[in-house]
């Protein structure tokens, strides 16, 4: 349930990130169309890097991990970042033709703060969570 719980949250700062990125980098607002279809790929792909990415990576880093608390502090979170890279060129490549000049499109970078946002949260929430044993 904590697992879930910090998905949740991870997924919801992520869209959060993505509006915002929206307004402040390019000052527009989605529509209701554009929103729905960013909910259900972001929360779809989310769904499966948590499962095959994002949770057997954090377990591996914190069995590898020394007791170095601050450490944990620091590198669950960048972790977290750097496999939000895997999710963008998931949605990237499923929704272009060209997925080179797609990963550097502006649309890929709403996704990269979303999943940049994600993946530091999820990552920060593991910690808290999580990271009793080891860190």
């Amino acid at each position: 349930m904590k697992l879930f719980a910090i998905s949740v949250l991870s997924w919801l700062a992520g869209l959060v990130a993505y509006l915002a990125a929206l307004r402040g980098f390019w000052r527009q607002r989605i529509s209701p169309g554009d929103l729905r279809a960013v909910i259900f790929w972001s929360a779809l792909v989310a769904a499966v890097a948590i499962t095959i990415g994002y949770v057997p990576a954090m377990f591996a880093l914190r069995d590898r991990l020394s007791s170095d608390r601050i450490a944990g502090w620091l590198l669950f979170p960048l972790l977290g970042i750097a496999l939000g890279v895997l999710p963008v060129v998931f949605i990237v490549g499923v929704l272009s033709k060209n997925i080179g000049s797609a990963l550097v499109s502006p649309e890929a970078g709403l996704f990269y703060c979303m999943f940049g946002a994600f993946g530091a949260v999820f990552g920060g929430g593991f910690v808290l969570v999580y990271g009793r044993r080891s860190v």
